[in-house]
């Protein structure tokens, strides 16, 4: 899966108390993401935190009203898994290994470029992705198998049970035709099967996708096409 394409599926709240240096990289990579949203301190980026939904925060420890670390441990215990990445001038050992205790993701010493900060933040999602189990399909479409979710730059959509069952289906197999009789044990479980049920359930998964995602093979079955 391209650095590119993960990016546009990613949320960011980065908060930095340094006016110049939070609009530079607001500028810079506002448009590398699905969202980047901006905090001028650790209890306005703490609001915002709960207000909003982010993959990824990203913060500067020196500041005032509310310090990086204290951002990051109220987050951290909100949310476990959400990788932070934890910014600074400095590189003391007690600062680094309160952050080793608070399960911060990355230690960013500055000064930085904006493309290292996105070659952190895609080498993170990367890892983060193959452990969610989600899939790249393709056309700016990524599929979160775990929650049953389709998901883009405009939208999260969910799928129903049968067209769930019928993705995990085609990416299983993803290298060969699965056959209709697969499907009908793997989807319908044997139970109302049609071949006009069938046709409808392609329909719906490629209107939430894109038409040429699921081939179909005459008399033999579909096949995905990941690009």
């Amino acid at each position: 899966m391209g650095c590119q394409e993960i990016l546009k599926n990613v949320s960011i709240l980065y908060v930095e108390d340094e006016e110049d240096i939070r609009n530079l990289l607001a500028d810079v990579l506002k448009d590398e993401f699905k969202r980047f949203d901006t905090a001028r301190n650790g209890e306005e980026g703490l609001k915002k935190f709960y207000q909003g939904e982010y993959d990824c925060l990203i913060t500067d420890i020196e500041m005032e009203r509310m310090d990086g670390l204290t951002l990051a441990q109220q987050v951290r215990d909100k949310e476990d898994s959400i990788p932070i990445i934890l910014l600074t001038a400095y590189s003391e050992k007690e600062r680094l290994f309160r952050a080793i205790d608070i399960g911060v993701t990355k230690y960013l010493v500055k000064p930085f470029t904006p493309d290292k900060l996105l070659e952190v933040v895609c080498e993170i999602f990367q890892k983060e992705f193959k452990k969610r189990h989600i899939y790249d399909l393709g056309e700016g479409f990524l599929y979160d198998r775990d929650k049953g979710e389709l998901k883009s730059k405009e939208e999260t959509v969910s799928l129903t049970k049968k067209e769930k069952l019928f993705l995990d289906l085609l990416l299983k197999y993803k290298d060969r035709v699965v056959g209709f009789d697969e499907i009908e044990k793997e989807v319908w479980d044997g139970v109302d099967f049609s071949e006009n049920a069938l046709r409808t359930l392609v329909k719906r998964v490629r209107k939430k996708t894109y038409k040429d995602l699921i081939k179909n093979y005459s008399g033999l079955g579909y096949k995905i096409n990941l690009k």
